[in-house]
């Protein structure tokens, strides 16, 4: 088994919205490969005025110091 027959087995129950037994081996393929990946959300200014603007990110004011 490797990372890229599990993924499309993966992607293929997502598609058909069915649920996935993965073996005891698959969850180490899945593991060993992706289980160090973390997400860094990206977002354009845009987007983060919009999240500021919505509480989601709180501010605070910027101080000059003497």
């Amino acid at each position: 088994m490797n990372i890229n027959i599990l993924i499309d087995r993966i992607n293929d129950a997502a598609a058909s919205n069915e649920a996935l037994l993965l073996t005891n081996e698959e969850v180490k393929v899945l593991s060993k490969d992706v289980g160090k990946l973390r997400q860094v959300p990206v977002y354009s200014m845009d987007q983060l005025s919009a999240l500021i603007d919505a509480g989601v990110i709180k501010t605070q004011p910027m101080v000059k110091k003497a």
